[in-house]
């Protein structure tokens, strides 16, 4: 299967971490579609945890798939530098045009570089039928309103493993509890109609598969 009937998505992420909680499940159910990921930086603001080990985090994350290709910034924050240079320096890196969509952070979010990830995201679709999917974090806030939800029932048990046996840094953080994370992936709206656990996005646009 496909996720949204896509061959290829480019998944931009602040801090390591971002992408793969809120993504991991759908990454392990659409297998047929090829996930990018780009960390575009090694951590946060007053995180002792930012460096090199959490970004041995995410590879451990990313051995496990071969539909997920993941890369680095080198940039200790987002905030280091511009917006303008970040433009620059994914689409020197990516061909924007070649991915049906990019998966991004939602604007509407605690942390500013979160933010910042979907200003960067909107500049890199300037001219171009790609689609726009924001992803939920643990830091989204109320105002955001998904649209699209992933089923992840059958993947929840082995995504909680994974979250903890890899970001071994973060295993002590309250989202990071085993309850914290399956709390994360309720929806009421799903639980009416018998879907448990789910991952929530909202479809800003969509141009059809690609």
């Amino acid at each position: 299967m496909k996720f949204l009937n896509l061959n290829k998505v480019l998944c931009l992420s602040a801090h390591p971490d971002d992408v793969e909680y809120g993504m991991l499940g759908s990454m392990a159910t659409y297998r047929e579609t090829q996930f990018d990921v780009l960390v575009l930086s090694d951590g946060g603001d007053f995180d002792e945890t930012t460096g090199v080990d959490r970004t041995k985090e995410c590879l451990y994350i990313w051995d496990w798939f071969e539909n997920v290709n993941g890369e680095f910034s080198k940039q200790s924050h987002v905030k280091s530098e511009s917006e303008d240079f970040w433009v620059n320096h994914i689409e020197n890196k990516y061909d924007i045009s070649s991915y049906g969509a990019i998966c991004t952070l939602p604007r509407h979010d605690s942390h500013f570089e979160h933010r910042m990830v979907n200003h960067i995201s909107y500049a890199l679709l300037r001219g171009k039928d790609v689609g726009l999917i924001t992803y939920r974090a643990p830091s989204t806030l109320e105002e955001w309103i998904p649209n699209y939800y992933v089923d992840v029932n059958s993947v929840m048990t082995n995504k909680i493993g994974l979250l903890r046996e890899g970001f071994v840094s973060q295993k002590d953080k309250l989202y990071f509890q085993k309850q914290s994370i399956r709390d994360f992936h309720t929806n009421y709206l799903c639980s009416k109609v018998g879907v448990g656990y789910v991952e929530q996005f909202r479809i800003e646009r969509l141009f059809g598969s690609k």
